[in-house]
């Protein structure tokens, strides 16, 4: 997509999800999604790993790849539109619930919201950029009930 079009899809009240296969094998000539890009242009923006067809599940290599801008080998493939830590979590999360029209009850932890949540190993804000592929949840609690535990927090 040209991102001069971006005004004609905000317009429509369109949205885009932003996780792709790039990170697996992307290259400077053929990188994207432009996250910096279609952040500060407004437009409704989320994230997610479904798309395993096409592009790894796991959340965190995403997350690596849209706050570096690197590919799986490391080249940095997609400079100039890396997002913060913050920004890439809040896709994932709070802004993802626009896509269901939940976002009343889902991405946010507040009374009156679902209280699903994971617990990473490590800590998401400080682990350097390479520890972001190594992150894996310890606890993970859907509906009130724990539905993973790999013991660690005994």
């Amino acid at each position: 997509m040209r991102w001069r079009r971006s005004r004609k899809l905000k317009a429509l009240g369109g949205g885009l999800s932003l996780t792709g296969w790039r990170y697996l094998a992307g290259t400077a000539e053929n990188n994207g999604p432009p996250f910096r890009t279609i952040l500060d242009s407004g437009i409704h923006a989320g994230m997610s790993s479904d798309g395993m067809q096409i592009a790894p599940m796991n959340p965190w290599l995403h997350m690596y790849y849209a706050t570096t801008g690197r590919n799986a080998t490391g080249d940095l493939i997609n400079d100039g539109q890396q997002i913060t830590r913050d920004e890439v979590l809040r896709l994932y999360t709070a802004d993802n619930g626009w896509f269901t029209r939940e976002e009343d009850v889902t991405g946010t932890i507040e009374p009156g919201r679902y209280g699903d949540l994971a617990v990473p190993s490590d800590d998401y804000r400080t682990v350097p950029d390479e520890g972001l592929k190594r992150i894996r949840s310890v606890l993970t609690v859907v509906g009130g009930r724990v539905v993973h535990d790999a013991g660690s927090l005994r």
